[in-house]
Formats: structure tokens, sequence, C-alpha cells
């Protein structure tokens, strides 16, 4: 309990000229920036910033998809803006499933695995040897599924389904200002315009198409799902080889239609309106003509297999489609190319196609047996749909006029939100590239990052690592929404800490340290993926602490602190707990046994990593701060880690990635160069600026960036900003390797693509090399002031 004298209830003590003191920290620096930024220039005009970058293609891309989405659900289009020819996916936060365990096995068998850490034994969340399949289920399970494809089934004049190759003169534009897609092409000399938008509230998809085909009968709308493999990564999620069934549910045959689609013990709805007189028909009796295979053969010159009988099967069972590769009949020419050569008839027209390797043959062609058609009988040129999804039952479907003009409503308010980056004053030659990748990085991660619950490492667009979040990662997808003030959208899902803070106490009891230690790699439950190295990651455990406090610094306020303060109280008792006392060198060492940020080193025998020790010491540092705050005592076992935690350790007057490390330079400089973030993601807690300025020289020097990942360029552009050399920060923002790297959409590379913590780290180190930091003095101190570099910036606030 506070001291009397001291505490919230003595307005005019001690305590109460304390806060106006930390407030007055808090405030003034966002309020001189703002004063600057109305004083000595006008309002960014934040359309111009946004529509100079509106996305326009002219080519087909089956690989990267175009996307529409509200934060939770999100919807990947090909050049057509619908999946007509390639199924990208249909993604949100709250479809999930699991397949059925293994026969015979139950969850209650999987045993955790004890090491010894610090001379006791202790339980950790690892594959159980006696169980592999169950430890390979709980891994895989659940899963992120895709929800189903919405696509046009476009005919040629001779009645056969038409290809990407027949689709002429496409131009395809997103409208970044609205959130609408506005797809042209031409078939056969007939022109198609269809317009695509996700509704902001409601996981639906709207659409509106108008051509001359529709008239003719060659231009109607597919919808089908694919089967589930829950596979670990997938850039189309789902079996397209075994198509899934939707279970017609309710037909009113006026404009309407309801399925149901289950899978084991899980379900949604999905929902399908239209506006005019159109006929619903099953995906059995859709095909204008049906295909028959005449011959196929899979292999290279020197060697072919007949898999003739083998796509006929396919063809009969409603398979959609299929990949070629080994698996149609084995290697037949092992070392050499292959392809699968096949020719089909469909109605009067006879083709021959060959496809190479991990390409794919259609053999339907639009549609799966298990899916339905959707064709306008008096369409008068033009025909508009929505497509609804939902994890229960579905509610009434928005108009498809309704959902564009919620858009033209909705984007531009999130637009006007927030802060604002503009560099078209500048003289730089990469200032246009890098404008482009915050615009598109800011309305992808709107698209895919702004849902309920913390995003997987490719946010909406296709699955990695099994759909699955990582909490250490959650702070390079989410912590660019403080800096830039978009609380609304970062709030959504950041109350994920008080949702896990029970299990999370009890993993901390289990394994016998107090407070709360907090998962790696979970999905809905929060159930761990047994594994190492997520059993023994330890940076992701101070990131709540780093949330409360960019909250508290945008709402410096007592509900502020009484909503985080049982958090960071566990937070810090457990980083508190988990600092093991060596008596034979009098200080407090982190490990091991412990996987560090790079993770690649031995967790066995690695001890007091940089970054986590640093890490170690904002956490604690702040969560005393906290109980200052709320009139509380500070913490005496906090403070007596915090003053004997062992330093951050070095080896020739450089930082170096752990205690004791061997051939750092040589052998251990790739993955993450973390030590780095020792300054620039965190604010620098037991750093020497030298020290950290010849590290930073020698991985600018050393560092293999052909092994590395996205965000490290990121945090790398942080450091040397905070190092008082933008130049530098610059370059690393806009560096060529092939590990930060964004296309014509702004998806980025770094990892599995897409890699969103590319964005996010983007986003995060512009904002802070704009705004500064707490401390900083100069305007826009990340940015060069060589002249060549004109920043104007608004409504952005300043890092820790």
């Amino acid at each position: 309990m506070p001291q009397s004298g001291v505490g919230p209830r003595d307005p005019g003590g001690a305590y109460t000229r304390h806060r106006m003191l930390q407030l007055a920290a808090l405030i003034l620096p966002a309020l001189l920036a703002a004063t600057h930024e109305r004083f000595s220039s006008p309002p960014i005009d934040r359309r111009a910033l946004v529509t100079r970058h509106n996305v326009i293609r002219t080519a087909f891309d089956p690989d990267r998809p175009l996307q529409v989405g509200n934060g939770r659900f999100a919807f990947g289009m090909d050049i057509t803006g619908l999946q007509s020819f390639v199924p990208f996916n249909t993604m949100s936060d709250w479809g999930w499933n699991s397949l059925p365990l293994p026969p015979g096995t139950r969850i209650e068998d999987y045993r955790e695995q004890e090491w010894d850490t610090h001379g006791r034994p202790v339980p950790y969340p690892m594959p159980d040897p006696q169980h592999p399949a169950i430890s390979s289920w709980l891994a895989g399970n659940p899963h992120r599924i895709n929800l189903g494809r919405i696509g046009l089934v476009l005919l040629t004049k001779e009645g056969t389904a038409a290809t990407e190759a027949d689709v002429k003169n496409p131009r395809q534009e997103l409208d970044l200002w609205n959130g609408i897609v506005t797809s042209h092409f031409e078939l056969d000399g007939q022109p198609v315009t269809v317009l695509t938008a996700c509704h902001p509230q409601q996981d639906a998809v709207a659409a509106r198409i108008e051509s001359p085909l529709l008239n003719s009968g060659r231009l109607f709308v597919f919808l089908d799902v694919p089967g589930d493999d829950g596979a670990q990564f997938a850039s189309q999620v789902g079996d397209w080889a075994h198509p899934d069934s939707l279970r017609l549910e309710a037909h009113a045959g006026q404009g309407s239609a309801k399925f149901l689609r289950r899978l084991n013990e899980s379900e949604y709805a999905v929902s399908l309106s239209w506006k005019g007189d159109a006929e619903l028909t099953s995906g059995k009796n859709a095909a204008p003509s049906p295909m028959k295979i005449l011959s196929a053969r899979y292999g290279s010159p020197q060697k072919w297999v007949d898999v003739t009988e083998l796509l006929e099967k396919d063809a009969q069972d409603g398979v959609n489609e299929v990949k070629v590769g080994n698996t149609l009949a084995g290697d037949p020419a092992i070392g050499q190319g292959k392809s699968l050569r096949v020719t089909y008839s469909i109605g009067d027209r006879t083709v021959t196609v060959e496809h190479p390797e991990n390409d794919v043959f259609r053999l339907n062609s639009f549609v799966s047996a298990k899916g339905y058609t959707l064709r306008p009988r008096t369409p008068n040129g033009s025909f508009s749909f929505v497509c609804q999804f939902s994890p229960g039952k579905s509610a009434a479907n928005p108009d498809a006029d309704a959902t564009f003009s919620a858009n033209r409503r909705a984007w531009p308010a999130f637009w006007r939100s927030g802060g604002a980056i503009d560099l078209s004053g500048s003289t730089d030659p990469r200032w246009n590239e890098l404008e482009r990748r915050i615009v598109l990085s800011q309305y992808l991660m709107r698209v895919n990052e702004a849902g309920s619950q913390p995003p997987q490492e490719s946010g909406l667009v296709d699955n990695g690592w099994f759909g699955r979040w990582h909490m250490e990662m959650y702070w390079w997808h989410a912590v660019h929404w403080a800096l830039w003030n978009r609380w609304p959208e970062l709030n959504r899902s950041l109350g994920i800490y008080k949702v896990l803070l029970p299990q999370a106490k009890q993993r901390a009891s289990e394994e016998g340290f107090q407070g709360a230690r907090w998962p790696k790699c979970i999905g809905p439950g929060g159930r761990e993926w047994p594994h190492e190295i997520h059993s023994l990651l330890i940076w992701q455990q101070p990131h709540p602490i780093f949330f409360a406090e960019l909250d508290y610094r945008a709402h410096p306020t007592q509900a502020t602190l009484k909503k985080w303060q049982p958090i960071v109280e566990a937070t810090a008792d457990f980083l508190a707990s988990y600092a093991f006392f060596d008596k034979a060198t009098d200080r407090y060492i982190l490990g091991p046994p412990l996987v560090i940020v790079s993770e690649n080193t031995d967790s066995r025998h690695t001890e007091n990593p940089t970054f986590e020790l640093g890490y170690w010491r904002f956490g604690l540092r702040t969560a005393q701060e906290w109980r200052t705050r709320m009139g509380l005592p500070r913490r005496a076992d906090w403070d007596r880690v915090l003053s004997r935690l062992s330093p951050l350790p070095t080896q020739d007057g450089l930082y170096i990635t752990y205690e004791g490390i061997r051939e750092m330079w040589t052998h251990f400089n790739f993955e993450h160069p973390g030590l780095t973030g020792a300054l620039g993601v965190l604010p620098g807690d037991g750093v020497d600026i030298e020290t950290m300025r010849r590290t930073l020289d020698k991985v600018h020097d050393v560092w293999n960036f052909d092994r590395t990942w996205g965000w490290d360029f990121p945090m790398m552009a942080m450091c040397a900003a905070r190092l008082g050399e933008p130049d530098r920060a610059i370059d690393f923002l806009t560096t060529s390797s092939p590990g930060f790297q964004f296309d014509d959409v702004g998806l980025a590379t770094g990892g599995p693509y897409p890699y969103f913590p590319s964005n996010g780290g983007l986003l995060y180190a512009v904002a802070l090399m704009a705004a500064g930091w707490t401390g900083s003095t100069q305007h826009c101190p990340g940015f060069p002031g060589n002249g060549k570099w004109n920043v104007r910036y608004e409504g952005l606030s300043p890092a820790p």
C-alpha cells in the first residue's frame, strides 16, 4: 500500500508533483512537435500523398495477389478482380480448423521434457520422443484455413473455358484512398470491368461486373472451397486437388443463398446475395462442355510415363487442378527437367498443352463438382453480388453499392487519422521509393493486421507456420500503430495479454518461476507449439511492458495504469525471478538454457545475450516507474536484480551476441544482428554509445546480409539513427539486399513471402526517424540534414 503523503489521495503532495513532472515530460515533446508542424508548413495533402502510390497492374501475376480487406478478413485477387485463374486466399483471423488426432492417440499422453536449469529440472513444452505423432499434431493444430474461392467463369466464343492467356489488355488499379480495386480487360474483343471491395465492418466481398459478355451467357460467377491439408507453409492454402463441399442451407431463389461448411468440429457460414434474376447451379452440372482427356504423359524426352487413367479419374472425381510433379508417377527421369503433356477435347475443340514441373494443370474448366455457379438471367450488361463469411450465423448481407459507399467513407477516415510522412520535397532519388513503401505498408497492415488477434507472419495473404502467430514478433507487427497514433487498430489485438495472463502465470509456476511467462508460438486457445526454440526463447517476455509504456505515453491516465498494472507486475516478476544469481561472479545472469533473438546458438550453453540483457533492464526499470506512477513503493527484489544484472558483454571493444561466444564475426555473423537492437529497438539501457557505434560499423562490414530477415534492416536503421548517423539509417531502409524488398503492391520479402515484419518494422523505423525518441531534440533526427531530404510529417509520436 502507498505510504501516507505520497499516494494518489494526497493531491498536494510529492506524488502529485511527481505526476505533473511525468506528464510534462510525456506531453511537452508532442506539443512542441505539433507546434512545429503547425507553424512551419501547411498540413500535408494526405489524399495526394496516398493516391500518387496507387497500384496499377497491366499484366497477369500468378504469384502475388492484390488484396482488399478490413484487418480481420482479407480477399486476394488476380488480374480479373476476383480469383478466376489463381486460387489466391480468402482468410480471416477467426477461420481455423483442427484435423483429427492420429488414430489411437490422446492429447493427454503427451509429456513435456525436463531440462536441467541451474541445477533443477524444469519441464518445457518440447516434442515428446515417446509420442512423436501427438507432438506433430500439437504443432499443426489448429491451423488457419482458406474460407473459399470466388471467381469469374469466362467462356470463349467457341464455348470453351478461357485461360489467362485469353485475357487481353488488362489494367487493374487499386484506389488506395477508397480501398476499391477496378479491373479492366478484354475477352475476344469484348470489354469486362470488375469493381471489388471488402466491407469495412463485415467479412464480405462485393463485386460489380459490367460487360456485354453477361448478356450472351459467357460470363458468370463461381464459388468453391478447398479441402484442408493442414500444410505448414502454403501460398495457396488448402487442397484444391480434393475440394471440399459447401452445404446449401437455404436458397430464397430471389437474390440470396446460404451455405454451411463443416470441418471436423468447426463450421462457418457463407452467404451469397445478388441483384436481379440469377440461377444458382451445382458445379457438377455447371460445365458448358465436359473435358475429355485423350492422352497424358509425364516425364522428359528420354522417358515418359503414361498418366492418362490417373487424370481421367481425377476429372471424374471432380478434382479441379493437378500439380505437376513426381507425385503423379514417381520420378521417371532423375536429375532431368520434366513436364506434363496433355491432349484433351472440349466440344469440337482438341487442345495439346505442356506444363513444366511445379506448374498447375486445370482439369476442370472453372469450378469443382462440389462448388456452385451463379448465372445472371437478365443482366443488362451489369451484375453485382456480395459474398459474406461468418464464424456463426451469418448476418444480413450488405448491398454491393452500400459496400462501395462504406469503403469511400471508411478508408479516407483511416488515411486522415494518425500520422503521415510526406517526402515529395526531397531531391535524393530514393525518396519516392521509400515513400511508396511507407504508404503501401500502411494499406497492407490495415488490410491484414488490424484484427482481434496478433497477426501471423504473412498476415492474411497465405499461411506460414500453420497460420499461427509468434508472440516475439507481435512487436514488429504492432508497435508501429502506436507511433502512428492509430490506436483503434492496435487495441483490437492488444488485449491478448489480458487473455493469456492466467495461462502465462500457470506456465511460469510450472517451471518454478514467479509472475507470467508469455508463450512463443500459438493459435486460438493459446496452446504452445512443442518445440525447443518455442520453449526457451525469452525476448518476447518484456514486450507487454513496452506496449504498456506506449499506451501510457499516448493516454497518461489512471485508467491506463489500472488496465496494465497486473500485466506489468506479473511480467516484471518473471523477469526478476528468471535472472539467476551466480554466487561465483556475484551477479545475475540470463541462461542457460535459453534461445536468443538470432536462434542460431546452442541453447544449452548460451548465456547473457546482449539484446536480452538490455531488454531485461528496460523492463525492470519501466516496471518500477509504473509503481511510482501509481504511488506504490519500488520493489526491492526488482531493484536487486536490476542493480546486479550482468553488463552487456563485449570483446575487443565491441558488443557481442552473447557472453563467451567464440568466432563471433566469422561463424555467427548471420541471422538477426540482435545486438544492434539494444540501441534502436530499445532506448539503450546499459549501452555505451561509442561501443555500439563500433559494433554497428563491424556489423555493416562483415555481416552476411544474404542470411538475414526483413526486420533486421529497420532494426539497424533505428540503431544508426540513435547514433546520429542518419545517412546510414536511410541506406539500411533502401538496401539492395533481397531480404528487404517490396513488390509492386508493397508485399515484402525478408522471410517466407510475404513477410509483414518487414512492413511493420519499416513503419516504426521511419516514425522514429521523423518524430524522434525520448531525449532527442533535433527535427527529424533520423533523416540526413544534407539538404537532399525535405521531410514533412504530422500526427506521429516519439519512440521511447
